[in-house]
């Protein structure tokens, strides 16, 4: 009888060092459960804050493609604008513009005859063998007579040009042409710049350079100190 109580009593701590050994085995498969579950809690938190920094980051490169095209698209259009107004100068390389000159009285086409009847004339007293291909006037009629329109001349070749801005200060000398005054043909953009010029001189000139003026140099107008020509 003993025997049997002294194997039941063996049996009884055997399932209790099992159980413990369960609960042991369990306590730590739960402690690897809660690290597992710490370590993918981790893995999910940095996903997430990678797919941010992915976020931002394609932003970043989509602001940066857009700035790519607009500065494209802005320097394309500087360049056309460039081209159109090398391609404008160079159509008006021939042309010359007279202003101050009388306009006939009559409406007819015979005031474009009297036109070029006087501006053969005017290029005889300079001393120039000079015919131009086409006249007009600029810009609609006047009604006030003191005002006349500036003529626009097309010339055979831009040395006639230059020809005559070599000679037109000699109209100073002829009674009835002294107000004569020849030009350049600009584009808007030369026309500008050189509005900008004359306002820049009138303002460096009231703060005490007298000296200066405008005077073109290659070819582009600049404003300089008239001690130095």
């Amino acid at each position: 009888m003993e025997g049997k109580i002294d194997n039941l009593i063996k049996a009884v701590s055997e399932i209790k060092s099992t159980q413990n050994k369960l609960v042991s085995m369990m306590n730590s498969q739960s402690e690897k459960m809660s690290s597992l579950t710490s370590k993918v809690n981790d893995l999910t938190s940095k996903l997430d804050i990678l797919s941010s920094d992915n976020e931002s980051l394609k932003l970043r490169v989509s602001t940066i493609e857009d700035n790519l095209n607009k500065t494209n698209i802005s320097n394309f259009s500087s360049s056309n604008n460039l081209i159109a107004e090398m391609l404008d100068i160079q159509s008006r390389q021939k042309n010359i513009l007279l202003f101050n000159l009388s306009e006939p009285t009559s409406l007819s086409n015979d005031s474009n005859v009297d036109d070029l009847t006087a501006i053969t004339k005017i290029f005889e007293f300079l001393g120039l063998q000079i015919k131009p291909t086409s006249i007009s006037r600029l810009g609609s009629r006047s009604s006030t007579a003191s005002k006349p329109r500036p003529i626009k001349l097309t010339l055979s070749d831009q040395k006639e040009v230059f020809s005559i801005f070599a000679a037109q200060n000699k109209l100073k000398t002829h009674q009835a042409w002294t107000n004569l005054r020849f030009s350049s043909d600009r584009t808007k953009a030369q026309r500008d710049f050189m509005i900008h010029l004359r306002n820049e001189l009138l303002r460096r000139r009231e703060n005490g350079e007298p000296e200066l003026i405008i005077k073109y140099v290659k070819g582009t107008p600049a404003i300089i100190n008239s001690k130095n020509v």
